[in-house]
């Protein structure tokens, strides 16, 4: 059989779909590729183009796209000048009818050296109401050469009348093997296959950890594999595993005082440990009710096993729950120093 947009990450059913409708000419003009930060939208976007454009689409020998022809290389490493990028405008919390008007005046424009020309809508889910509006114009009557991705971490925050032209897309998290398969198999970036094959062999806890925290989003992963992620990661996971060997023992009241406030003062750093926290507290409640709970912070399923059964279920519902009063404080800009301390006299109670 056939293979088909290899370079997406899982998501086996929904490929399958797109390469029947790729070998049968019926793909839409218009797509809402819907799914988390990091799980593939872009890249799911770019294979469909790819293999609009692959020299070897006759080819059923080969997987679709190629991959290795001029138009797919080109394609992959941002040189067609017929596969265009639309973002928000710089600092801009949402996309404004600015960009959309541009998009507008841009799209009667024939292909360069493409037989189509296609508009990949990044954040389209930030679009503005008159933003959305504008776009409708264009999408009720586009140019017959002109396809669209609207890349969407939420699909129903678009116009209904968006959403009847563009059929949705719905992306899939990732298993944490297929994750795995996918950043050691031979077909990856070299750079990135060896980065992945290193951690692996030298510290299989930490490879374990990032594909326990890419939430089966590949993009996740990747991120996380380089140096600026990495570190930052594994330095916040060994502070709130120390966090909750302290939690059970209930005897080391001042070393738990100095682990929270070694969190330091930057805001967004004390909630992303407290985010940690929360999301190892839940791991360790739903142990206590079940074995074989998934997973979201911890690798070793024997060792949290016995870290929860220290806890009862009401001490780890109550300490989520100032946990959770604490990352409200910060968002309400208290304190930070402050508000730690506050978290630790209601930890030690």
């Amino acid at each position: 059989m056939r293979e088909y947009l290899t370079s997406v990450a899982g998501n086996q059913r929904l490929r399958q779909r797109l390469g029947k409708d790729l070998e049968d000419g019926s793909l839409s003009h218009a797509y809402i590729i819907e799914g988390p930060k990091g799980i593939g939208k872009s890249t799911l976007a770019l294979e469909l183009v790819m293999a609009l454009a692959c020299q070897s689409s006759s080819d059923p020998s080969k997987p679709l796209p190629c991959g290795k022809c001029d138009s797919c290389r080109k394609i992959a490493e941002g040189n067609s000048p017929d596969v265009i990028h639309v973002y928000r405008e710089n600092g801009k919390a949402t996309m404004g009818v600015d960009v959309i008007r541009a998009l507008r005046a841009d799209v009667h424009t024939v292909p360069n050296d493409l037989s189509f020309k296609v508009y990949l809508i990044h954040d389209a889910h930030t679009m503005t109401t008159q933003a959305q509006n504008a776009f409708l114009l264009t999408l009720e009557e586009p140019p017959a050469f002109v396809l669209f991705f609207l890349l969407s971490e939420d699909a129903a925050s678009l116009l209904e009348t968006i959403r009847s032209r563009a059929p949705i897309l719905r992306m899939q998290p990732v298993c944490e093997q297929e994750i795995e398969d996918y950043l050691l198999s031979p077909a990856r970036d070299q750079e990135l296959r060896r980065a992945a094959m290193t951690l692996k062999n030298d510290t299989p806890s930490d490879f374990a950890a990032i594909l326990r925290m890419a939430n089966g989003c590949i993009g996740t992963a990747i991120e996380l594999l380089g140096e600026a992620r990495q570190a930052p990661l594994m330095e916040h996971r060994a502070a709130v595993s120390r966090i909750c060997e302290l939690l059970s023992e209930r005897t080391r009241p001042d070393e738990l005082l100095s682990t929270l406030l070694a969190f330091g003062t930057n805001r967004e750093e004390v909630s992303a440990r407290l985010l940690l926290l929360e999301m190892a507290l839940r791991d360790l409640l739903l142990l206590n009710y079940s074995e074989s709970a998934a997973l979201l912070f911890f690798t070793d399923r024997d060792a949290a096993s016995e870290l929860a059964g220290r806890f009862t279920a009401r001490r780890l519902l109550d300490i989520s729950r100032a946990v959770r009063e604490t990352l409200i404080s910060l968002g309400a800009n208290r304190n930070v120093r402050l508000t730690l301390v506050q978290l630790h006299s209601q930890l030690s109670k």
